[in-house]
């Protein structure tokens, strides 16, 4: 048997370099479609091209099999739309005249706009209302991609939480580490805050679950791998042999705190300052439930969070950045 042509975006991101391996080693063929060809591996076919070329995204999935559609634009605002909407129109349609037999978006939680300061659960059925221009172009990707499934293309979506791991180009957790390394850190809204990360080769063995199982046509699923904050700090500090971080505030302080911080969040020119934003992500309080995931498609972390933060300890050190 033949083995399938799986066409990826995305690939020279940090989730899709993760995929082009693990595609290669479970023994697909590999077409990338990219504007970066220096990124590809060796064994892959390399299409370079722009997504927001509807002609090039129709050219690149002669053949494919399978569409796994990883690439996104976050930090050039004035091409969210460009890329992220109209880009995977572009492929969406490209996919349905070849006849592909899946198409795996990710997305992210974001397009949810769950407030972090909302104690609650939120699942894939919750009601999507992104808050920024990011996130709504994530949801306007994600809303094209269902109408193709409801038209009869085999779609499904995976919205990965903050995703980290070894060899992350915007170095994520990196602060972090070094606080916590340095005696520096301090829990400023308790241990208790919820930590909503996943291990990229884990979002890259969840990707192939998607396109690999026949339940999960059709289906979204968020992924997660959330633990709370003193976990997951006590896991760092262990990794690096140094004292587990002691200092808190009050509780009684910690919930002024959130309430002052759920009043700024509604000011956009607040919510931007880095300390603020630093104070909501310590004082974090939702969740996003993976149990469709496990349910469904019998989907568990390979790795997990904790050897996650062990490799990334490793990595850093042999970057020689702590």
């Amino acid at each position: 048997m033949l083995a399938k042509l799986v066409l990826l975006t995305g690939a020279s991101g940090f989730i899709g370099t993760r995929l082009q391996r693990l595609l290669l080693n479970s023994g697909y063929h590999v077409r990338i479609l990219t504007r970066k060809p220096d990124w590809k591996l060796s064994s892959v076919d390399c299409f370079v091209a722009d997504l927001a070329d509807a002609l090039a995204c129709r050219r690149a999935m002669e053949n494919v099999n399978i569409v796994i559609h990883a690439a996104g634009e976050k930090r050039d605002v004035t091409r969210f739309s460009i890329v992220n909407v109209q880009g995977t129109e572009n492929l969406l349609a490209a996919a349905v005249c070849e006849g592909v037999e899946r198409f795996v978006h990710i997305s992210s939680v974001g397009v949810t706009g769950a407030n972090p300061l909302n104690p609650k659960v939120f699942s894939e059925e919750v009601p999507c209302k992104p808050r920024n221009e990011y996130e709504r172009s994530k949801w306007g990707a994600e809303k094209l991609v269902q109408h193709a499934g409801m038209k009869g293309l085999p779609i499904a979506i995976l919205r990965p939480a903050t995703v980290f791991g070894d060899g992350d180009p915007e170095h994520g957790l990196l602060r972090l580490i070094r606080s916590v390394k340095n005696g520096w850190f301090a829990y400023l809204g308790g241990r208790h805050a919820i930590c909503n990360y996943v291990f990229v080769d884990d979002v890259a063995v969840a990707c192939i679950t998607l396109v690999e199982h026949p339940a999960a046509v059709g289906h979204t699923y968020n992924l997660s791998d959330d633990c709370t904050l003193g976990e997951f700090v006590d896991g760092l500090a262990d990794e690096l042999g140094v004292a587990r971080p002691r200092f808190q505030l009050p509780g009684s302080v910690s919930i002024v705190m959130r309430a002052g911080l759920w009043t700024l969040r509604g000011f956009p020119s607040f919510s931007k300052f880095s300390v603020i934003s630093r104070l909501i992500s310590l004082n974090n309080q939702a969740r996003f439930t993976t149990t469709r995931l496990a349910d469904e498609l019998g989907f568990r972390c390979p790795v997990g969070w904790r050897e996650g933060l062990s490799r990334v300890v490793r990595w850093y050190r042999s970057q020689g950045m702590l």
